[in-house]
């Protein structure tokens, strides 16, 4: 019975994950409103409702409005689910210097980028072929954040670093962790990038971000720390963030196969089932 109650607790994380991120927009909102009625009553004109309206519309949607939010969001992330992973399942959240000391651990993990973000590229090709009018919300999506554009500093400061230290605490951290109590690690895996895709709420960026999840949570496990699952996802968002250009020389993209396949070789040598043993397990109890 408490196998069925940790599987179900599994959902929690992401509900809270949702309603903190509404959290995180009413200061930042109050702020933007404040920050109108205080212009209004200093230039001595009354606002009219409806131009007020506009203008926090226009605010609400602008990508400084998006990114300083999301910022928000993702350091209340970090230390919520960080004491969450830490409290509940004794997660270890010591940064494990001696890892990034081994070149072969470090260097696969630089080289899985390339051939992971050639894979999401074909997937999100396909996905875009199947379902065209989900790839149009997607594309509008990431208008809105900025990142069709050049990239800003609040940007790199989510998109790179604050986002995916949040994300991987509650994903491979409590998300995952939970699942282990209930089920073998290879299903606990499956359904914990499930739940990441449909975290992102549109269909073709939670296509891809399953795939990912399902590394991260590989990493994460046979790596034996969450530092390693961290890591690799900030540096595939660094890509995707940064260095998207790359992908428009087709001869460099053929070195991504190899290179991928080179950075999983050196990443399993790297790793052992010792070290995945020291990743608490607790489908056991």
């Amino acid at each position: 019975m408490k196998k069925v109650g940790y599987f179900f607790f599994c959902f929690l994380p992401v509900f809270a994950s949702i309603a903190l991120q509404f959290l995180a927009m009413l200061p930042i909102a109050g702020i933007v409103i404040l920050k109108h009625a205080l212009s209004g009553m200093l230039s001595g004109s009354k606002i009219q409702y409806e131009e007020l309206i506009m203008l926090l519309s226009s605010e609400f949607s602008s990508q400084s409005f998006t990114m300083i939010v999301s910022v928000l969001y993702a350091i209340c992330g970090i230390l919520i689910f960080g004491i969450w992973y830490r409290g509940q399942f004794q997660g270890d959240l010591h940064f494990p210097v001696k890892n990034f000391f081994k070149p072969g651990l470090i260097f696969g993990l630089i080289f899985l980028v390339p051939g992971l973000q050639l894979a999401s590229s074909v997937i999100t090709a396909v996905s875009a072929s199947l379902f065209p009018g989900w790839m149009d919300f997607y594309e509008r999506l990431i208008d809105t954040a900025g990142l069709s554009q050049s990239p800003t500093l609040l940007l790199i400061l989510y998109a790179v670093i604050l986002g995916p230290i949040s994300e991987e605490f509650v994903f491979r951290g409590v998300i995952l962790s939970s699942a282990k109590k209930a089920l073998p690690f290879w299903a606990a895996n499956l359904f914990q990038a499930v739940l990441f895709g449909i975290f992102h709420m549109n269909l073709i960026q939670g296509i891809y971000a399953f795939f990912i999840g399902l590394f991260l949570g590989y990493v994460c496990h046979r790596g034996g720390s969450i530092w390693l699952s961290v890591f690799l996802h900030i540096l595939y968002n660094f890509w995707g963030t940064c260095v998207t250009f790359i992908l428009d020389y087709p001869l460099i993209i053929l070195l991504f196969i190899p290179l991928g396949i080179l950075g999983f070789i050196l990443f399993y040598k790297n790793t052992s089932k010792k070290s995945v043993n020291h990743f608490p397990d607790f489908s056991d109890m």
